[in-house]
């Protein structure tokens, strides 16, 4: 049956058809679609689809499945893969038994993400294959391929999407299938499952490089044999992989250059043999790959050109004038940019920031820290989520990754102890990363403020429940934070500024009288969370007075809610359709009181 599907849909889809029964992982863009569409299409069937607290612990959750003889997948963005990689080193020794699909979304461009990583760098760094499709339809192919290479040569295999690939759209041609349930049954096996040091990895590592020797030929045989008997014998070679292939293709026919093109699906393990016997028979190889060279590296010679030679850029995702700027300096092609703009603007186009939601409780706290810890005596160390845009209000000095503003509010105490130290972390990136720097900071004496602000929703990624909402009553965010040894101060949010910070001024005298970590939990919701946000949204809207608006830009720098903007008088208005009616800016947002409640 053919169905319109997003590439992230169709890996979901590609999975359930390999039969896994298990699938975890932590969402994170452009990856989260995967486990919930998965959970979705297969509601009536006897799986297991859940969030885990992290990659780390999907990952192990998944690969305990795997040995255990199920076909299983854990599903992560590329960030993720660096909290997850201890598990996966092991795991690329140990094998597997049933089918066991590690999926990366990488984000080239940096769309949404803090670095642009090639999870195909990572497989070949773990030892593991990796497949690379190039369109949605190739993704639902390439997972069932994936499992099935899993089960055939007892490895972990890596499926890695591109976020053009896994937000795109196609048509795909969905097979039948029987799903056909099966209990998992865990065989001791001490000597593999639990091998220690030397004696019983070196022969696992002497075993895996002979299983990637097999799947390199597998590789050839199956996936590069057919495309070299397309190639024409022309004179120059390209070669590409993944999404990059997609631009590469468009452009050429664009072009009208008649040029070999080589598609590698599987990135590592090459058959290297083969290939480099073939680029022997062309004057030039250009390897057109998106992000890092992972096979430019492999296929090193002096006719390969590409990233190490300087003729392919190396930041930033592919787009198909890039690929023109690339066959232009291989000599490919002589013409004209046939994609440059047909016209030059002469005006500037004002560029928007990403911003917090109009009535977002992260603003108000952010707005009170800075009006009670003042930022020549303070830093403010943060973290990853939606809160990261606390950096248009200036409350935000750090990010580096998740958890890290525990762990840096801890060092920042020691290294510049005249300041005071107030960090913000998510209360999902808590539970993902924070616990364990908390306990080191408790035990260590460390001395700042951490400010947990708790939504109960993972929100920037799609508002998948955290622990503490799909257990409530089970799992306790304060009781884990008293558990850890730390002081704790619970906030119930009001969208009211003057009782929020009366409440940080509290916060800081109990600052000053404690001897380690005071943890902030402000108790508040998202305004996209359908369930909370009605009762929450008292629907109270504003105006604002122009007679007492003297422009001074508190609201626009320190509050910086979207819905307010200068008119052509030169005083702030409130747009209407922006607004969500949560009435803070009539609370004390302004020094002149300028904001007033109007009528609906």
């Amino acid at each position: 049956m053919k169905q319109t599907l997003m590439g992230n849909e169709a890996i979901a889809y590609g999975l359930l058809h390999a039969n896994t029964q298990m699938i975890s992982g932590y969402p994170g863009t452009p990856s989260s679609e995967i486990l919930t569409t998965f959970e979705k299409i297969s509601k009536n069937l006897p799986v297991y689809a859940k969030w885990a607290t992290n990659e780390k612990v999907g990952f192990e959750v998944a690969y305990a499945g795997a040995i255990a003889g199920l076909n299983t997948a854990v599903t992560m963005k590329q960030v993720g893969l660096n909290v997850a990689s201890d598990a996966l080193m092991s795991a690329s020794f140990i094998g597997n038994k049933g089918g066991f699909v590690l999926i990366v979304a990488d984000d080239p461009g940096f769309h949404s993400s803090q670095t642009e990583q090639d999870s195909r760098e990572f497989a070949r760094f773990a030892r593991i294959p990796v497949l690379d499709p190039a369109t949605p339809a190739e993704a639902y192919e390439f997972a069932i391929k994936a499992s099935e290479l899993s089960q055939k040569f007892g490895i972990p295999v890596m499926l890695r999407s591109v976020m053009r690939v896994s937000h795109s759209r196609e048509i795909v041609e969905v097979k039948d299938f029987n799903f056909e349930e099966k209990k998992g049954s865990f065989k001791r096996d001490i000597p593999r499952w639990a091998a220690v040091p030397r004696a019983g990895r070196l022969g696992q590592a002497y075993e895996r490089e002979k299983k990637l020797k097999e799947i390199a030929k597998y590789s050839y045989e199956n996936f590069i044999k057919p495309e070299i008997e397309k190639l024409k014998g022309t004179k120059n070679l390209i070669i590409s992989s993944g999404a990059a292939f997609g631009y590469v293709k468009e452009t050429l026919d664009e072009l009208g250059l008649d040029i070999d093109v080589l598609k590698i699906d599987m990135p590592y393990p090459l058959p290297l043999d083969e290939l480099k016997s073939l680029i022997k028979h062309y004057e030039k190889v250009l390897i057109i790959e998106e992000t890092y060279p992972v096979i430019e590296e492999e296929l090193r010679s002096e006719n390969v050109y590409g990233k190490m030679s300087g003729d392919v850029h190396t930041i930033d995702e592919m787009t198909k004038e890039r690929v023109l700027k690339a066959l232009k300096n291989v000599g490919f092609y002589k013409g004209e940019n046939i994609y440059k703009p047909a016209f030059e603007n002469n005006f500037e186009v004002i560029s928007r920031k990403p911003n917090l939601c109009s009535g977002c409780p992260h603003r108000d706290i952010f707005f009170a820290i800075k009006k009670v810890f003042r930022p020549k005596k303070s830093i403010y160390p943060s973290d990853i989520g939606c809160y990261t845009l606390g950096i248009n209000q200036q409350a935000i000095d750090t990010v580096l990754c998740m958890g890290a503003s525990v762990s840096m509010a801890h060092g920042f105490s020691i290294a510049d102890n005249k300041k005071t130290v107030i960090a913000t972390i998510g209360d999902s990136t808590f539970f993902h990363s924070g616990v364990a720097p908390l306990i080191n900071a408790v035990y260590q004496k460390a001395k700042f403020i951490l400010v947990i602000l708790d939504n109960s929703t993972v929100a920037m990624t799609g508002r998948q429940a955290t622990p503490e909402r799909a257990a409530p009553g089970e799992v306790d965010l304060k009781k884990v934070v008293e558990g850890c040894g730390a002081e704790v101060m619970e906030y119930c949010y009001e969208p009211d500024i003057k009782k929020t910070i009366e409440f940080f001024k509290e916060v800081k005298k109990r600052y000053e009288e404690v001897e380690v970590p005071l943890v902030v939990i402000s108790r508040q919701f998202c305004v996209l969370d359908k369930e909370r946000a009605k009762e929450n949204l008292k629907g109270v809207f504003a105006t604002v007075d122009e007679e007492k608006c003297v422009a001074c830009d508190v609201c626009t720098t320190q509050f910086v809610c979207p819905p307010m903007a200068y008119n052509e008088k030169g005083k702030i208005e409130i747009d209407p359709l922006l607004c969500v009616g949560c009435g803070v800016c009539i609370s004390g947002i302004c020094p002149t009181d300028a904001f007033i409640r109007r009528d609906k």
